[in-house]
């Protein structure tokens, strides 16, 4: 009878609960998101949201570190960093990408198909957005592969600054390294020894550059040991 009894007002508090649940007496408000995201032609609230709609349409648990990550894995999101305000309502900082280079992919022929173009960031990271952004940053060609762009990166602020003042306007990493400055100076770096071969770039620049004009439209090939080969247009 005991036993029973016990039964009997479980299956009754269940029933009213059940009951409570899915009726309109208990309902939590929408989720209240709070947005900072860094001005930028390129990411839109709206785009954003759209994506992490799935992920608060239960919010009676909102799952921070799932929102997150499906806000980092947008091509122009550098960083989310979500913060929770109230049990409904949170605050989402996006920070942006930068464009450091734009990029191309060796292996194609065709420009226009996907995954032949995109952007190097300010972190050294390739990203393909479907949102094109206007740039005149300097061109990097290469392979589609992370580690030969972290490296082409890097040599590319080593080989600025070592070239300052002249620009580089475009970067080819293959399998040699070449160059190629403002307004149109090619130079052929090779396989090795490329820090030693820049430098003796620009001091036979910084000479030539004095007695002919056309220099700058010269090709400059540093492969040779003790010297290097001029080609004039």
């Amino acid at each position: 009878m005991l036993i029973g009894k016990v039964l009997f007002i479980l299956m009754g508090l269940i029933a009213i609960i059940w009951s409570i649940l899915k009726s309109d007496f208990i309902k939590f408000p929408a989720v209240n998101i709070n947005w900072k995201i860094e001005p930028t032609a390129v990411l839109e609230k709206t785009v954003l949201m759209s994506r992490i709609q799935p992920l608060i349409e239960n919010n009676y648990l909102l799952d921070l570190r799932a929102i997150k990550q499906t806000l980092e894995q947008q091509a122009w999101v550098e960083k989310a960093d979500i913060k929770r305000l109230f049990l409904n309502a949170i605050q989402i900082k996006i920070k942006a990408r930068k464009v450091a280079m734009r990029w191309q992919n060796t292996n194609c022929k065709n420009e226009n198909r996907p995954h032949c173009t995109g952007y190097i960031s300010t972190q050294g990271v390739l990203f393909m957005p479907q949102k094109i952004l206007q740039s005149n940053a300097p061109i990097a060609r290469s392979k589609a592969d992370s580690a030969i762009i972290a490296k082409l990166y890097k040599d590319y602020q080593h080989y600025q600054t070592l070239a300052a003042p002249l620009q580089i306007t475009k970067f080819s990493k293959t399998n040699i390294d070449q160059l190629t400055f403002k307004p149109n100076i090619k130079v052929v770096l090779g396989y090795q020894k490329q820090k030693q071969r820049l430098q003796r770039f620009i001091k036979a620049y910084n000479k030539l550059s004095k007695k002919n004009s056309k220099i700058k439209h010269a090709t400059f090939d540093m492969r040779y040991p003790k010297g290097f080969a001029l080609k004039m247009p």
